[in-house]
């Protein structure tokens, strides 16, 4: 998978982190929100190590998938099955890292705040031993935002916008260059007219070129 663009917001994303503070992603859907973590993680894997958790699940669920990641037991996820949810919570605050990198939490795919998730990023935010990553839908309502900036204060906002021109066309340069499909300039350009900097528009006409061609099960995504 073939990562262009964002060198400001990856810049940014990297020294909020360094400097303690928590980070909040917004943007449309398909802007590539997710995936710029994912490409960061890689990035740092060295350094820190980011757990992924979908914020859509139930507090529960949350908690269930979290302890499953840090216990290294991601197989084994159904014996938990028969803890409540707060000592599941608990066990998770109190578990000894062992000194290891330091541990980002990605909150992904944060559509409505309850006050339950509200309580639970609280209560893991309170003991200052993870970072977080927010990753908010852009219909979140303004106040459940709101209260999410104050649970994760201090923390960097980065609003993800579309990729300009330049890597746009990098990224059909490469897709052309790596399946051998002799696009031409114009016709790369033409692209990037085409899906006007949207990765997921750019996905989207990528996978039907590919078709096109004969080739089939690509992966061809911009992160």
């Amino acid at each position: 998978m073939y990562f262009v663009g964002r060198e400001k917001e990856i810049g940014q994303i990297k020294e909020a982190l360094e400097g303690g503070k928590n980070v909040i992603v917004s943007g449309k859907y398909g802007m590539g929100r997710t995936s710029l973590i994912k490409h960061i993680a890689d990035a740092m894997k060295g350094r820190w190590r980011f757990v992924f958790v979908d914020f859509s699940e139930t507090p529960r669920m949350i908690c269930r998938h979290l302890l499953a990641e840090q216990t290294g037991r991601r197989k084994f996820k159904d014996e938990y099955e028969s803890m409540n949810y707060k000592s599941t919570r608990f066990r998770i605050v109190h578990l000894d890292l062992g000194g290891r990198r330091k541990q980002v939490l990605v909150l992904d795919n944060i559509a409505k705040l309850s006050f339950q998730k509200a309580d639970l990023i609280r209560y893991l935010a309170w003991e200052k031993r993870f970072q977080f990553v927010a990753i908010v839908e852009s219909f979140v309502p303004e106040d459940d935002f709101l209260r999410l900036r104050v649970q994760l204060y201090p923390s960097e906002i980065i609003e993800l916008q579309h990729l300009g021109k330049k890597s746009v066309c990098e990224f059909y340069d490469n897709l052309s260059e790596r399946h051998q499909l002799h696009w031409t300039e114009g016709q790369i350009k033409n692209l990037a007219e085409l899906t006007g900097g949207y990765p997921l528009r750019m996905r989207e006409v990528a996978s039907r070129e590919l078709r096109a061609m004969g080739i089939i099960g690509s992966r061809v995504a911009p992160d």
